[in-house]
């Protein structure tokens, strides 16, 4: 947002960012428009929908889900609206809680035993990357099955995770920056979606919990953390 509002005459190409169109960098994925382009790590309300439906085969009975939202992030009003979405359609009730800074972590976990949360769901943002230990340790203590964006809090410890590979979302970044340096304005160069998703499941978390994950959602996996 930063890049947008102070670097008008640099072109600038992002990379995994969720879903830029509604949190204002480009007017349309296809003509971006101004001096922004790059690779939407999400651009449509299905990837969402999809870590609530995972968390809700490993735990058929599930009906509540906390929903821990790192309110500062343009990103994860727009990732909790698509949560509504699938949330109606599986018949489960979602329970925010909110934090702002790593010393929110603990009352926010508090607050979801309180309400009797049976997972919870962690949307992708900066803050939550950076706290993706502390994250997975917390659910794990509470017993709570955990879905997430970013695979490194599956490696910590978390249950489970679907987001595009970030890494392969670099090359066709790197076409776009070829043909800036060959003389196309950001503002013609359409928002690339990602093709390829990768599923992290931690069959140690899932023993520890007492969970069963199904041999089909395993068969599913890029990687299964024993």
């Amino acid at each position: 947002m930063a890049a947008k509002k102070l670097a008008v005459a640099v072109p600038v190409v992002f990379v995994s960012i969720g879903f830029p169109v509604e949190i204002g960098l480009v007017q349309s994925l296809a003509h971006p428009g101004g001096n922004l382009t790059g690779i939407a790590a999400e651009a449509v309300t299905e990837t969402n929908q999809k870590r609530l439906q995972i968390l809700k085969e490993i735990v058929p009975d599930l009906k509540r889900v906390a929903v821990l939202r790192a309110v500062d992030d343009q990103y994860v009003g727009v990732a909790v609206a698509s949560l509504a979405l699938a949330a109606n359609k599986l018949g489960i009730t979602l329970l925010p809680a909110d934090i702002r800074s790593a010393d929110d972590l603990e009352p926010a976990f508090a607050d979801m035993k309180r309400s009797e949360a049976e997972a919870v769901l962690v949307p992708g943002a900066a803050l939550v990357f950076q706290l993706s230990k502390e994250i997975a340790d917390l659910a794990l203590a509470a017993r709570l099955p955990s879905s997430h964006m970013f695979r490194e809090a599956v490696i910590a410890g978390g249950l489970v995770s679907f987001a595009p590979d970030r890494k392969e979302m670099t090359r066709p970044a790197a076409v776009q920056i070829d043909k800036i340096i060959k003389g196309t304005s950001p503002a013609d160069i359409p928002v690339e979606q990602p093709t390829r998703f990768e599923l992290y499941i931690n069959l140690n978390t899932a023993r520890l919990l007492d969970l069963t994950v199904p041999p089909t959602l395993l068969a599913l996996a890029d990687e299964v953390i024993e």
